[in-house]
């Protein structure tokens, strides 16, 4: 890999965008990637890529218009656009949106699984799919190669490129898993409806009322299959993305507390410091000091 080139574009609330400058074929594979958390009224304008590129929506919604389709996403859902296909946002968002995205060449990829060929044969010239939040956690992970100083970089990006195309070629066949372990569906329904909306402000009663359960019913079976109640879970996811928010950027800690789903300040720093044992402000200056150490060791 020769190099990466890390900023914030302009008109975005937080998050990133990073160039891997590489020759075609080369290399990872990956071209650029990102995770951006942008205002009401953001449009991304009109344009292509000589590779893939895939958007994951996180939080809110957009409209988008690519290969002759128009594309609603709401959280969860997955935009894959192909080489030399124009595609935009054809409306400036109506309120705060979150998504991660990466340009991918998948020539090194293949040649290094070509198992995987065959799953992109014959592919339109924009998919979608829905129910692809567990991407997200391979999103962040090729963010996290990017956007800090690590020993062994090189092979951890590579190991997250190559993660996320596998499960992009999966995806893309419709292939569905068979649990080795039982899970009841309505604690599965309920963590996918927190994992897509953890911003709203669910109640064990809204929860019972969208699985169609008894209230206590289902806080027993989550309690045992997960560990821990659903408002538990809710706050843990409310608080995994505000700590890629603090890390990543410079948003006040009462913007971040609103945007992940508090009421207010005092009860976001009160949870979580419950959930990782520090305040907002500590794990902030935490993680900015990590990346200026790591930094200054490896001579950046």
């Amino acid at each position: 890999m020769s190099g990466v080139a890390v900023f914030r574009p302009s008109g975005v609330t937080a998050g990133f965008h990073a160039d891997v400058r590489t020759e075609p074929g080369d290399g990872t594979g990956l071209v650029h990637a990102g995770e951006q958390w942008t205002p009401a009224r953001f449009r991304i304008a009109s344009h292509t890529h000589r590779v893939w590129e895939f958007y994951l929506q996180m939080h809110g919604e957009s409209s988008w218009q690519a290969g002759g389709e128009v594309f609603a996403l709401r959280p969860g859902h997955l935009l894959g656009v192909g080489p030399g296909v124009p595609h935009h946002m054809r409306d400036e968002s109506a309120r705060h949106n979150h998504f991660c995205f990466a340009a991918v060449d998948l020539s090194p990829v293949l040649v290094r699984h070509p198992d995987l060929a065959a799953d992109w044969r014959g592919q339109p010239p924009a998919v979608h799919r829905a129910g692809s939040d567990a991407l997200a956690e391979t999103f962040r992970q090729i963010g996290r190669e990017l956007t800090a100083v690590r020993r062994h970089g090189t092979t951890g990006l590579l190991l997250a490129v190559d993660r996320l195309v596998l499960e992009l070629s999966r995806q893309l066949r419709d292939t569905h898993p068979v649990p080795t372990l039982a899970s009841h569906p309505a604690v599965a329904a309920a963590r996918n409806l927190i994992d897509r909306d953890s911003a709203r402000r669910w109640t064990l009663d809204e929860l019972s009322r969208a699985i169609g359960l008894a209230p206590g019913y289902l806080a027993r079976l989550f309690a045992q299959e997960v560990g821990m109640t659903p408002h538990r879970y809710l706050n843990e996811r409310r608080v995994e993305r505000a700590r890629h928010l603090l890390a990543g950027g410079d948003l006040p800690v009462t913007t971040i507390a609103f945007a992940v789903g508090f009421g207010s300040s005092q009860h976001f720093a009160r949870v979580f410091r419950q959930v990782t044992g520090r305040t907002p402000r500590e794990h902030r200056r935490a993680a900015q000091g990590q990346d200026q150490a790591l930094a200054s060791r490896n001579g950046k």
